[in-house]
């Protein structure tokens, strides 16, 4: 176990400066830059400030200064918010994400599996219908759609919830995370169907209801651990993409998480902090799906490291 943690481990930095190089690529190919505006500026203007920022060096001292950076984990000054370092702005916007994304992946994981568990006990009735048709329909709506759908019912019509601002941990957060959870509710409870599905018709199952074991002794001693496989496989880059910024959901309800700093950077052109955000998104990708690949062994007792 020990060794393939450390293998995976050291092959988590050559893939996220790959991801970073990309990006940087990609920054460099579109056209403009962070000071173009409509207006455009003097030749000495944009002289000193190509001096100011290095845009005036070789392309490959540019690329070697980034790369440097880094793998320090110090990704520099932002370009359009002053005085403040993408280290700070990262540090900043966190606790809103994770706040928001582990709140909503609670949410989708008590809700999925509640409902894709009673839909694979009670296959093709009415509840194993209904459950999958709600499922169906979180996948099928859009979070641009069903957030502003919220905002219009519970806080426009109704006046029961506050439609947006960041206040902490209170009740602002309701329909956000009802906004973001809604889509992994959804794959969660099919997940669990079909996993639960599969284990109930295996051998081992037809073995331990033969014995004369209670269908709950069943299901949750034998059943479940193998059927929430898929959900284990899904959390990982679920997870991942929760908690460091969920770009549509906090742009609608104005959180200044992540998501919506990478907007921002991208509508700038602020390439330390694009260049910040994507190095950060892909080291929790890389870290969680490790997480869940270690998890296996001991969800599943077939798997070995």
């Amino acid at each position: 176990m020990i060794r393939f943690i450390v293998r995976r481990l050291i092959v988590t930095a050559p893939l996220v400066l790959i991801v970073v190089s990309l990006t940087w690529g990609l920054i460099r190919l579109a056209p403009g830059s962070f000071y173009t505006s409509e207006k455009q500026l003097p030749p000495a203007i944009e002289k000193n400030i190509r001096e100011k920022y290095g845009l005036n060096r070789p392309w490959y001292v540019q690329y070697g200064k980034m790369l440097a950076n880094t793998a320090r984990g110090d990704f520099g000054q932002s370009l359009k918010y002053t005085n403040q370092s993408v280290n700070a702005i990262l540090w900043e916007a966190l606790p809103v994400s994770a706040t928001l994304g582990f709140l909503a992946y609670l949410l989708a994981l008590v809700v999925g599996l509640t409902s894709g568990i009673l839909a694979a006990t009670r296959q093709n009735s009415r509840l194993d219908y209904a459950s999958m048709a709600t499922a169906m329909l979180g996948i099928s709506l859009p979070n641009f759609v069903l957030g502003p759908l919220l905002v219009l019912v519970f806080s426009l019509t109704w006046f029961w919830l506050p439609p947006a601002r960041w206040n902490g941990f209170s009740i602002n957060l309701i329909l956000p995370v009802l906004t973001l959870s809604a889509l992994y509710m959804a794959y969660i409870a099919r997940l669990t169907r079909s996993g639960m599905l599969e284990v109930l018709r295996s051998n081992y199952i037809r073995t331990a209801r033969a014995k004369g074991l209670s269908e709950r002794s069943v299901l949750v001693r034998h059943a479940l651990r193998g059927g929430l496989l898929p959900v284990v496989s899904y959390s990982g880059p679920a997870l991942a993409f929760l908690l460091t910024g969920t770009v549509v959901v906090e742009r609608i309800f104005a959180l200044p998480g992540i998501g919506n700093y990478f907007i921002n950077a991208n509508l700038n052109r602020d390439e330390p902090l694009i260049i910040g955000i994507v190095a950060f998104i892909s080291i929790a990708v890389l870290v969680f799906n490790l997480l869940v690949d270690v998890a296996y062994g001991f969800v599943d007792p077939r798997v070995r490291y």
